[in-house]
Parts: structure tokens; sequence; C-alpha cells
């Protein structure tokens, strides 16, 4: 292939990585967006229903959260496998490119890696490069949450049902 076409590629596989990357924050958005909307019909039942009724709606309101939760998880996971395909792809072209380290550096950087970062400081009247690296918190703690909630709304949601007709 010629330069022109690897760079085409390359551009096509960065916009898909992307969009995959902003679905997977998508899904989790809708979801736990759908999953506070649930929680207005359950106050309306605890409130408005007899004990015997609230059970009742009480337990089909916990049963479709259930199943948002589940459906939650196995979006948010087949998301995860193509944000890592096509992330895998990309870190494979960019070995085309003599030198090209755009892709490989963010993954290094997200591994918590050392990497060069483009901004230079000024140090004995020269410029030289810095280097960063990302804290293992700053790295794992948006994913961990995200990967988290929804086994903590499943488990709410099962407890809930649970809780209703225990009581």
């Amino acid at each position: 292939m010629e330069l022109e076409e690897w760079l085409h590629l390359y551009q096509a596989l960065s916009t898909t990585a992307g969009v995959k990357e902003h679905n997977y924050w998508t899904i989790a958005g809708i979801f736990l967006l759908a999953n506070c909307l649930l929680i207005l019909p359950l106050s309306l039942f605890l409130f408005s229903y007899t004990v015997w009724e609230g059970r009742f709606f009480i337990t089909v309101l916990a049963g479709i959260g259930i199943l948002v939760c589940l459906g939650w998880s196995l979006s948010q996971r087949r998301a995860v496998q193509e944000m890592e395909h096509a992330s895998g792809l990309l870190r494979s072209i960019e070995g085309q490119f003599a030198g090209g380290d755009f892709h490989r550096s963010l993954h290094k950087l997200l591994a918590g890696e050392e990497v060069c970062i483009p901004s230079t400081s000024w140090k004995c009247k020269e410029w030289h490069p810095e280097v960063d690296r990302m804290g293992p918190v700053t790295r794992l703690l948006p994913r961990a949450s995200i990967s988290i909630l929804p086994a903590v709304f499943l488990l709410a949601w099962s407890a809930l049902a649970i809780i209703s007709w225990v009581t």
C-alpha cells in the first residue's frame, strides 16, 4: 500500500475507535438514566398503594430493573470488546509508519507506563520533552466505577424484590 492509502486507513480506524469509545460511555449514560427513571415509579408505589398491592408493583418494577441491568451489562461488555478490537487495529497499523507512535503512546499512558508528551519545558536554555505517567487511581477509577454500576444496581433491584416480600 502507498502512504496515502495507509493514512486513509488509519484515519478511518481512528474515527471508528473514537465512535466505539463514545458508544461505550453513551451506553453507560443511557442505562444509568433508565435505572434512575425506574426509581420514580418506585416512590409512587411506596406511598400510594397498600402494602399488599405495593408488593406486586415493586416486584414487577424490580424485575424490570433486573432486566435493564442485565441488558446494561451485556451491552457494555460488547462495547468494551469493540473498543479493544478497534484499538488493537490502530496499534497494529501504526507499525507501518516509520516512527509513528500516536495511539501506542496513549495505550502506554493508559497502561501506566511513562511516555513523552508533546509539550516541552525550557531547561538550561534548551527545550526538553517531558515525561508523564498516569497513576493507577486516575487510570482505573472511571472504567472500574462504570463497570461496577450494573452489578450494584442489579443487587439493589434484587434486594428490593426480596425485601418487599420479607417485610
